[in-house]
């Protein structure tokens, strides 16, 4: 195998990267001598100018010379192994079992790193070593005679390469040794791991409080400042709605967190832990949503365009990823006013959108239509009640099914459909609003959700 020697292109980037270090070792020598001025002597009046036209050339060289190589090559995880045995067959490889040799890089780069590691050796009798040694791959090279004289630049190409892809270069006794980072998909597979059994605690700490909360505690000696229920009917009311919620909530981090901790592929294990993840902190946006509701917020006339376009804006990079379309049809435009409290309306309409994202496929749209009631209104001078629409493409649902799948009373996928956790909020909001809320088909197929407003 030949070693071959250096480009010209190579030797132009290398000699930009000195360039660069000694004009940045000059710029700093002359604001150390700034500072400890020695006595004036003339002709240095000029020196600023001509460290700004260095500076300028070396942006320029920078310009000419910013990659080593143009070659073209593929971009990803590479074994350098098997690189190895491409470039050397004749050689002798000691290779150490264990952890892999792979490094992320462009594969020609690489490619071209070794040849010339290789040809500093003995050619085809040369003893190449690669093994893993915490978060490096090593490739090392018994050293042979040098020759030819160029020997020197190459090994300074191969350091500035090194550095570059954030390793080293090494001269240990007679060995010319090459250090680089291994791939960092382990590394990266075990922060998800401690981030998905962080939030699996989490849960298991919230559970635990829910608990707390509803269990006779025998400890408790001052009265409840609470006031006494009217009934016992509306305690069994308030368990219920508790209860309701604590299972979707449930059932939706057993549906995320299920898949992504069973022994997968790494990519695809990777892959199903990162959409999990994803699901969760949005899961996590709509509860510390819930509780920023006010319930004291007095009510009023709410502009039901604005808080269509606030709701739409917030989960526009959502719909981008999921690959659905937004469309918003608003008949009466900004005249368009619901009655009661901002904050309750706002993420009534928030939830509204985000269940139909959830539910729609890709490369479909999801329709939000605001139009006024065919109902007159009692008096002529009292105000127009709106209703809101949203329209998604997923599966649709049977009439009988429509008010057990809004109140969690089915598991999520029964139909082919999302968690309802965010109708179930939705439905509570309308009902505090004292709005009603209906859930019906949707024209051309999937589900449709609409909310009629107070006066």
């Amino acid at each position: 195998m030949s070693k071959g020697r250096l480009t010209r292109q190579e030797l132009g980037w290398l000699l930009t990267q000195e360039a660069q270090g000694a004009a940045e070792r000059l710029r700093v020598g002359v604001q150390v001598l700034k500072t400890n001025p020695p006595p004036s002597e003339p002709g240095n009046e000029g020196l600023d100018a001509t460290l700004d036209a260095l500076d300028d050339t070396m942006k320029m060289l920078h310009t000419l010379h910013h990659r080593p190589v143009r070659v073209m090559g593929r971009r990803g995880r590479v074994d350098l192994a098997a690189l190895l045995w491409e470039i050397a067959p004749e050689a002798r490889v000691s290779i150490e079992p264990g952890a892999g040799t792979e490094v992320f890089g462009d594969e020609a780069e690489l490619r071209r790193m070794l040849q010339l590691l290789v040809g500093h050796g003995s050619g085809v009798e040369s003893l190449i070593t690669i093994r893993r040694e915490g978060e490096f791959v090593r490739i090392g090279v018994v050293l042979g005679p040098d020759s030819t004289a160029t020997a020197q630049v190459e090994r300074a190409w191969l350091e500035r390469m090194a550095i570059r892809y954030g390793g080293s270069l090494e001269l240990e006794g007679g060995m010319e040794i090459v250090n680089l980072p291994a791939d960092s998909e382990r590394a990266e597979r075990k922060a998800l791991e401690k981030e998905l059994d962080e939030a699996r605690k989490q849960g298991e700490a919230y559970a635990r409080e829910l608990a707390a909360t509803f269990s006779p505690s025998e400890e408790a000696v001052t009265p409840s400042t609470f006031p006494p229920p009217l009934s016992g009917a509306d305690v069994a009311d308030r368990v219920a709605v508790l209860t309701r919620f604590s299972s979707g909530l449930a059932a939706e981090l057993r549906s995320q967190l299920g898949p992504a901790m069973h022994k997968l592929e790494p990519e695809a294990w990777l892959e199903q832990a990162k959409r999990a993840l994803a699901s969760m902190q949005e899961l996590a946006s709509m509860l510390a949503s819930i509780g920023e509701v006010d319930a004291q917020e007095l009510p009023g006339p709410v502009p039901l365009g604005d808080v269509i376009s606030a709701a739409v804006g917030g989960v526009r990079a959502r719909a981008d990823r999921a690959g659905v379309r937004i469309l918003v049809e608003n008949e009466p435009g900004r005249e368009a006013y619901a009655r009661g409290t901002q904050r309750g309306i706002s993420l009534l309409v928030e939830q509204l959108i985000a269940h139909a994202i959830s539910a729609s496929p890709r490369d479909t749209e999801i329709r939000i239509r605001v139009r006024r009631t065919v109902a007159m209104p009692a008096r002529p001078d009292a105000p127009p009640s709106y209703r809101l629409d949203v329209e998604d493409r997923g599966p649709a649902l049977p009439g009988a099914a429509r008010k057990s799948f809004v109140e969690l009373e089915l598991e999520p996928g029964t139909y082919g459909r999302p968690s309802a956790l965010p109708l179930y909020v939705a439905a509570a909001l309308a009902s505090w609003q004292g709005a009603g809320f209906e859930v019906g088909d949707a024209e051309g197929g999937g589900l449709r959700v609409g909310v009629t407003f107070a006066r």
